[in-house]
């Protein structure tokens, strides 16, 4: 399984999805777009409304924030 997950700092949100694929004990890649210019630019490629992170990605398909990525996890995880 191949995760890639967008964050930036001081993001309470990004830290729990962090927490919950260690939980899972799944390896993912942390991209980091603290920065403004960075991070707008992610928002309008991906288009849809987004302007949040974290912003999950599960084998190139866009999964979501925590939340969504939670309840991916619970449906699709090892747990």
């Amino acid at each position: 399984m191949n995760i890639k997950m967008y964050t930036r700092d001081e993001c309470i949100w990004c830290d729990r999805a962090k927490n919950i694929l260690d939980e899972y004990e799944l390896q993912y890649l942390e991209i980091d777009i603290s920065d403004d210019i960075i991070r707008k630019k992610f928002y309008q490629e991906v288009g849809e409304g987004v302007s949040t992170v974290p912003q999950v990605y599960i084998n190139d398909e866009r999964i979501g924030g925590y939340k969504e990525l939670s309840e991916w996890l619970m449906t699709n995880g090892k747990k």
